[in-house]
């Protein structure tokens, strides 16, 4: 039988031509399996021709076209409906050896046992017969479309009853130039499914979203693309933005402090704070979270923006609070020094009416102990942190009013400090400040006798928490039949008492006069 396309054209090189054309041009909203089908169709004179996908999730060959010859193509869906064919799923497992080789090497295949085989036996064998006597059927071939080992679908060619396959070279041709069409279409749907899914995720993010360009030494340009979200914060249109630039929606002050920020990003990647402005001139304050890289050369930051105008709020509240809570204990503290020191005046008018030295004694070293924790609370006032104090500075302090309340002139006793700047909390301050005042009342009142001259030593040093206080004199000595944490006296057992409470551990040497040293480790205590 003569073929029915070619007498109208025998120029096959021009006509795979116009088709390889017609597959860079072809919309990708059209049928390309329909094209395909409808090509081939032409190029067997009009043959009936199945188009089949290939659905690799189930491994399965998927009716998607039917083309060739009108009437034919009538005749089958007048007997079967579209949705009947396209229900069609021919498994791949079911089709011949030589079958499977052919769809997997794009070669032609001629299917023996007819439409039967060809459809993997998802009709009965009656039911094919019917249907190749109904169109006329002869031969029939199969081939694959495939490329880069994937199969993106098939052909199934039904010839006329004595027609013969002309030019099965340029039919490949066809079949090859279609497994390059449907591969590259096939990228280019995932491409923009892809597109989609980020431009949903872009656009439905909660956070505000800028990609703008950069300049090689790194100033901001106009941006590129901006989310939804940033539109409805700032109140200008998505067309408005991307006519603007960082520094049309920063304020000013924020702009300046942002580019001081962008120059110390390191690894690409910075987060800080700053304040856009609004179309309609609100200040929003904002977090940044910024990248810096680089697309088709071009070099561009993605920043993600997160309105954190209520945390600003909270915060604000908080300072205000804190602010409020912190004037409040240092009025506390500020209180309690005034009773102390009152109670220390108290202590001093009424000794002046005792005659007897001891109970004299006593009253002065309860006056000391008071002024030893109002010192505390006077340096808490004073400081800016509420809760520790440096412990050097007020051992120094201490030691100052302890010369002068005795009245040791210092060219007789030389005060000696190795003193670390450690901040200690008030809850270890205060027995830890009593025992200073303990250990260095002793030293004055009893290391050195009858205008003896001396020298007084005081240590503080620490380490990750661990701390070691030294009061040491080289006067008479301590008493060697006196049991230091067995004695009736209660400044030493002031100091026993308050060494336990703040779990330390006291050793005395005696070696030239006297050392205590007191090593403990510092609580951590819990606020409420």
């Amino acid at each position: 039988m003569e073929n029915k396309y070619w007498k109208f054209s025998s120029d096959c090189q021009g006509f795979l031509s116009q088709i390889a054309f017609d597959f860079l041009e072809l919309p990708l909203e059209e049928d390309i399996y329909h094209y395909i089908g409808e090509k081939i169709g032409q190029m067997v004179g009009g043959s009936l021709v199945f188009i089949s996908t290939y659905e690799i999730d189930l491994n399965v060959f998927r009716i998607k076209s039917v083309n060739g010859d009108p009437q034919k193509v009538q005749a089958l869906q007048e007997n079967f409906t579209n949705d009947y064919l396209a229900d069609l799923a021919v498994k791949w497992s079911s089709l011949s050896e030589s079958a499977r080789i052919a769809l997997s090497e794009n070669q032609l295949h001629r299917v023996k046992g007819g439409l039967y085989s060809a459809l993997g036996g998802q009709l009965s064998i009656e039911e094919c017969q019917r249907i190749q006597e109904l169109l006329g059927t002869g031969e029939i071939y199969t081939t694959g479309f495939k490329w880069d080992e994937q199969i993106y679908g098939s052909a199934t060619i039904f010839l006329d009853a004595q027609e013969k396959l002309e030019d099965p070279e340029a039919l490949l041709t066809l079949v090859n130039l279609s497994s390059v069409a449907l591969k590259n279409r096939t990228a280019e749907r995932a491409l923009l499914a892809s597109e989609e899914k980020f431009r949903k995720l872009f656009n439905n993010a909660n956070d505000a979203i800028f990609l703008h360009q950069l300049t090689e030494d790194g100033v901001s340009g106009k941006f590129v693309e901006v989310n939804s979200v940033a539109s409805q914060i700032l109140g200008y249109t998505h067309e408005e933005l991307l006519n603007m630039s960082p520094r049309d929606i920063e304020d000013i002050k924020s702009f300046n402090e942002s580019k001081r920020m962008a120059g110390r990003v390191k690894e690409n990647k910075i987060t800080f704070e700053t304040t856009l402005m609004s179309k309609d001139g609100r200040k929003i304050p904002v977090e940044i979270n910024t990248h810096i890289f680089t697309l088709n050369q071009d070099k561009l930051s993605l920043s993600i923006a997160r309105d954190i105008t209520e945390r600003k709020k909270m915060e604000e509240e908080i300072k205000v609070s804190l602010e409020e809570k912190e004037m409040l204990l240092r009025e506390i503290h500020h209180r309690v020094k005034n009773n102390l020191m009152i109670i220390s005046s108290l202590l001093n008018l009424q000794s002046r009416y005792i005659t007897d030295k001891e109970v004299l004694d006593v009253f002065k070293d309860s006056q000391n102990r008071a002024r030893s924790m109002a010192l505390i609370h006077d340096r808490l006032y004073q400081s800016s942190h509420l809760k520790r104090i440096n412990i050097g500075d007020y051992i120094l302090t201490l030691a100052s009013d302890l010369f002068r309340i005795y009245a040791i002139a210092q060219d007789r006793v030389e005060l000696n400090f190795d003193l670390e700047d450690v901040m200690i909390d008030i809850n270890t301050m205060i027995p830890l400040g009593l025992i200073v005042n303990e250990l260095l009342s002793n030293c004055l009142k009893h290391a050195f006798p009858n205008d003896r001259s001396g020298r007084i030593d005081i240590a503080f040093q620490g380490e990750n928490e661990h701390y070691q206080l030294t009061v040491a004199d080289d006067g008479v000595g301590f008493p060697e039949n006196l049991d230091y944490r067995n004695t009736k006296s209660l400044g030493l057992r002031l100091v026993n008492i308050l060494t336990d409470q703040i779990d330390g551990k006291m050793e005395l040497k005696q070696d030239k006069g006297t050392q205590f040293t007191i090593e403990f480790k510092e609580k951590k205590y819990v606020y409420k």
